[in-house]
């Protein structure tokens, strides 16, 4: 096996006994007899259980970037509705993809030090602003209601996603997630775009 492929296999070994155990409970022994590598092998790609994790979460972090586009107002309503759907099915897409990480993420990855907790404040960072440049966006095209706060309104946005996905990580019974998403631009969008908009619109959200 070359070094590459055995650095994947150990990573994809460990996030296995991640999912299973818990971060806090796995050892570095349940990865290398996961992966069925001696110890000393571990150690050649890694220095212990936090350097592995760590290299996860990067990954993740940097595939979600790469699915979640800023939405490009000039598209129109209809446009902006369908860019607003294509970042949620591309997030929902690579977690169901990738359930054991996005178990690991839910109900791990908070607390586990302030080097963990920065990356993932500075992820959501991100999106937060995504949302809310959106929003601002979207009023300035009165699209959007004037009197809606877009510090408050784009927490809430944000709250709504990791709640369902956080349901999904503990497998809990969650709908298709075509009508996951329909139900998270429904619920939001309605709040958010102003009366004339939305009957343009028709309803269709």
């Amino acid at each position: 096996m070359r070094k590459a492929e055995r650095r994947r296999h150990l990573l994809n070994c460990a996030l296995k006994v991640f999912a299973r155990k818990g971060y806090h409970a796995a050892s570095i022994t349940d990865i290398i007899k996961t992966a069925k590598v001696a110890r000393g092998t571990f150690y050649l790609y890694f220095e212990g259980k936090r350097a592995v994790f760590e290299e996860l979460l990067d990954e993740t972090l940097s595939a979600l970037d790469t699915q979640i586009k800023r939405i490009d107002p000039s598209r129109g309503p209809s446009g902006v509705l369908a860019q607003m759907e294509a970042n949620l099915d591309g997030v929902f897409s690579y977690f169901m993809g990738n359930r054991g990480m996005l178990r690991v993420l839910m109900s791990e990855a908070v607390g586990l030090d302030n080097g963990f907790d920065q990356k993932l404040n500075e992820f959501y960072g991100r999106l937060l602003a995504i949302i809310k440049m959106a929003l601002e966006d979207g009023q300035q095209m009165d699209l959007v209601k004037s009197k809606i706060n877009v510090e408050v309104a784009s927490l809430c946005i944000l709250g709504s996603i990791k709640e369902v996905l956080y349901q999904q990580a503990m497998d809990a019974k969650v709908p298709k997630q075509q009508i996951v998403i329909e139900e998270i631009l429904r619920y939001n969008v309605n709040a958010l775009l102003s009366e004339d908009l939305l009957k343009k619109l028709g309803g269709k959200k």
